[in-house]
């Protein structure tokens, strides 16, 4: 009897023993928290088991609405911290049409196909409408302007500048000397043959005399001075600045 009842107290014992489960931490992160029906996300995730390394190494498994998004193979076993970490996924897109509203993103942590106690975590990911762009604005079409018309270079033309040119019958200096010495030459001849030697006429004389004099110089002075020539203008071409020259006679 007494054999019987340890056998019995030990088979009471031991189902206690092997059901009990040690409960793991899993936590769930996911970027951004929300979005627009345009966006992607990331996901991450760690699992920490206290004191134990399944065997084997746990799978993160993410899913979006119950559709597969992502999922994570941790190897090895961090004795230390008990911790496996999935760090970052990339941006991934949903694998449904995420449609304005509350979306449920899970993910589960497997050790083979089995899933790992407490090895489960939810977030709720809430979609919003996105923004209408902004429709592009059409330029306006510029009119052409017109080209200006050239503008034409001056043009240098030549002037035929005229200068006032002595007369043709003008005589040069000789002449006119030589003859205001004839006429010099002649008076006091004419004027002593007209008033003769008289002593009593010396005065009379004298003075007349002096009157022919001054008007002889008087002569040759007046035909020395229209003996001097007008110098000629250097008729050279000159070019005007403006592009329709006039010209005009000096």
């Amino acid at each position: 009897m007494l054999l019987v009842s340890l056998a019995c107290l030990l088979a009471t014992a031991m189902p206690a023993q092997a059901f009990t489960l040690i409960q793991g931490t899993t936590k769930l992160y996911v970027n951004p928290n929300a979005g627009y029906t345009t966006s992607w996300v990331q996901v991450h995730a760690t699992y920490n088991l206290p004191n134990a390394c399944p065997n084997p190494a746990p799978t993160f498994k993410f899913t979006f609405d119950s559709r597969s998004l992502w999922s994570k193979y941790v190897g090895g076993c961090n004795r230390t911290t008990f911790l496996w970490d999935t760090g970052w996924s990339a941006y991934i897109k949903a694998p449904v049409t995420p449609t304005v509203g509350s979306h449920k993103i899970v993910v589960t942590v497997y050790s083979g196909s089995t899933g790992l106690p407490g090895g489960a975590a939810s977030f709720t990911y809430r979609v919003y409408q996105a923004p209408s762009s902004p429709s592009p604005r059409q330029s306006p079409i510029s009119t052409p302007s017109p080209m200006p018309s050239p503008i034409a270079s001056p043009s240098s033309s030549t002037c035929t500048t005229t200068g006032a040119l002595p007369p043709s019958d003008t005589g040069s200096l000789v002449d006119n000397l030589i003859a205001g010495a004839m006429v010099a030459s002649v008076l006091p001849i004419i004027g002593f043959a007209i008033f003769g030697t008289s002593p009593l006429l010396a005065i009379t004389r004298r003075r007349r005399l002096l009157k022919l004099l001054g008007l002889t110089l008087f002569l040759a002075a007046t035909l020395s001075c229209t003996s001097a020539s007008t110098p000629t203008a250097n008729v050279s071409p000159v070019a005007s600045p403006s592009a329709s020259p006039s010209c005009t006679s000096g």
